[in-house]
């Protein structure tokens, strides 16, 4: 059994599903991008260093090693923020460091390729709406996640409050929860 190619047709049916729930429209090439990191990090582990360090290291780096090395920080972030945002809450490196070195790699990247790159425009794409894929992201792995509780409910709730979110109210909406903008004292209210 070819896992890698069963991966890329599960990835593409819910891509293909989480754009069209999500009201996302995206360049072909740039959703065939989406499903071939999906399954690629769904089949590998992923690197456990951080990533502004690599960043920098990156920026000074040789043109193909830079290339290389600002793909693997600009895709290790889409998924760690997509995929696995809702755990990062409440740590020492939340989901928005994530954000943030995925869209300046993906920019970076842009940047340096012009037009001699098949995927200049991908990136460029992935810099200007990092947000928008990640929530597509994000949409996915609620959809595919094995099990759903109140725990998760909370983050969703915590990510609405952070950043109002529209993934995130329209998560809380399916859950049967209506977010109102925050009172006087900047607390949100439920109901």
């Amino acid at each position: 059994m070819d896992v890698t190619h069963s991966l890329e047709a599960f990835f593409q049916g819910e891509v293909d599903r989480a754009c069209r729930d999500e009201g996302i429209e995206t360049d072909r090439l740039t959703e065939h991008y989406l499903v071939h990191l999906l399954a690629a990090y769904a089949a590998q582990p992923i690197e456990d260093r951080p990533l502004a360090p690599q960043l920098l290291q990156a920026i000074g780096a040789p043109p193909r090693e830079r290339r290389t090395a600002l793909r693997t920080i600009g895709d290790t972030s889409l998924f760690l923020s997509g995929f696995w945002g809702e755990s990062l809450g409440g740590k020492l490196v939340d989901v928005d460091y994530y954000i943030d070195m995925g869209g300046i790699a993906y920019g970076e990247l842009a940047r340096g390729c012009g037009g001699a790159e098949p995927y200049g425009a991908v990136f460029q794409e992935l810099a200007a709406h990092f947000v928008r894929f990640v929530e597509l992201l994000m949409t996915i792995s609620q959809r595919t996640a094995r099990a759903r509780n109140d725990r998760d409910l909370v983050r969703i709730y915590e990510r609405w409050l952070r950043t109002r979110s529209g993934w995130a109210a329209r998560r809380l909406a399916e859950a049967g929860v209506m977010p109102m903008a925050p009172r006087g004292n900047g607390a949100g209210v439920v109901q």
